[in-house]
């Protein structure tokens, strides 16, 4: 019976090691709480993630921002644009940063999101946000 408890044990722990890496490798750089919060919309929830310095290309206005702007900049984007599905759609390696691809779907229209996640202090954080309007 006690070799029979182990055996299950270890089944649960394996099961959930291959689900969090299955999450890892498909949102790739992106930790899965940004992939959450801009499945849901939501600016507060991806300002943890932003560095203190961000570059924002989006398709109303571009420039280098503080967390602090590109986090109101960001919720005035997910205002505007209400967000029906995001979805991860690649992700690589190059050099010393990494990055991924997504697709972001609204109502009217949909965007290629770029994201640019670069180490700090061992934390990954988002140096670069491109949104381009897909036609």
């Amino acid at each position: 019976m006690r070799h029979l408890k182990s055996i299950i044990i270890l089944l649960a722990l394996t099961t959930a090691l291959f689900t969090l890496r299955a999450q890892n490798e498909e949102n790739g750089p992106l930790p899965s709480k940004v992939v959450e919060a801009v499945k849901k919309g939501n600016a507060a929830e991806l300002k943890p993630f932003l560095n203190s310095k961000v570059e924002l290309v989006l398709p109303e206005e571009s420039g280098i921002y503080s967390q602090e702007q590109a986090h109101f900049i960001l919720k005035g984007f997910f205002e505007e644009h209400k967000v029906t599905s995001f979805k991860v759609l690649h992700h690589g390696t190059r050099q010393h940063a990494t990055y991924a691809i997504g697709e972001y779907k609204c109502p009217q229209t949909q965007y290629r999101m770029y994201f640019l996640v670069k180490e700090v202090k061992s934390q990954p954080l988002i140096h670069q946000i491109r949104i381009e309007k897909q036609d």
